[in-house]
């Protein structure tokens, strides 16, 4: 089995962490070829929904890992970051899987690290490299999984919270105004609080509210 592994939300201040492990038989690669599958972020969100289903059709196994922002809070009290906790689902991918080669998307600027890292728990051929979403259709699958599961918690965010969220990152100005909405509140459950973009708006709205006086 050819497992792809990649995640969605690591720059996100809103919402999981998903990381995706995908395998395929490798008579089946080239069928995702095929079907247009590559780097998620150059597919509409329509694109990657309509293709979501096909992909899981066509592997023969795959895991989730998904990170949830108290459990990204918790150990970055605790001086763990967030490479550390993406190795993990790595890892847990890897034994999950088991694959004969895994084509993994570097989170560590020296991808030969992140290799080492996971030999420890896997006897698969590794291939890791940065931008592999780009470099392997395998990759490319793994990214759709992640970013659609992703994009769908975050709608149901929304509707848990009755308010628009954005894309969840602190590039969004949707994402901004909630953060700003929120700023004066009890914090809720699904932002990452530990995050510097958050503190930052936090700390500005405050400011604001002080001023007034």
């Amino acid at each position: 089995m050819i497992c792809g592994i990649d995640e969605a939300g690591r720059g996100a201040v809103l919402g999981p962490l998903v990381i995706a492990g995908v395998g395929f038989n490798e008579n089946n690669l080239s069928k995702l070829e095929k079907l247009g599958v590559c780097d998620s972020k150059l597919l509409t969100p329509k694109q990657r929904e309509l293709l979501f289903d096909k992909i899981l059709g066509l592997c023969s196994n795959h895991h989730i890992v998904m990170i949830e922002c108290e459990q990204i809070d918790s150990r970055f009290a605790n001086s763990k970051n967030l490479n550390t906790l993406e190795i993990e689902g790595f890892k847990e991918i890897l034994k999950r899987l088991n694959p004969k080669r895994a084509y993994v998307d570097s989170v560590l600027r020296n991808a030969a690290k992140l290799k080492q890292e996971l030999s420890k728990v896997s006897n698969a051929e590794l291939v890791v490299e940065h931008k592999a979403d780009a470099s392997y259709t395998v990759v490319g699958a793994a990214s759709i999984i992640a970013k659609v599961l992703r994009d769908r918690k975050v709608k149901e965010i929304e509707k848990r919270l009755s308010i628009e969220v954005g894309s969840g990152y602190p590039s969004d100005p949707k994402t901004v105004r909630f953060l700003e909405s929120q700023a004066t509140n009890s914090p809720t459950p699904f932002v990452r609080q530990t995050w510097s973009s958050y503190k930052k708006i936090v700390a500005k709205r405050q400011q604001t509210k002080l001023s007034r006086f």
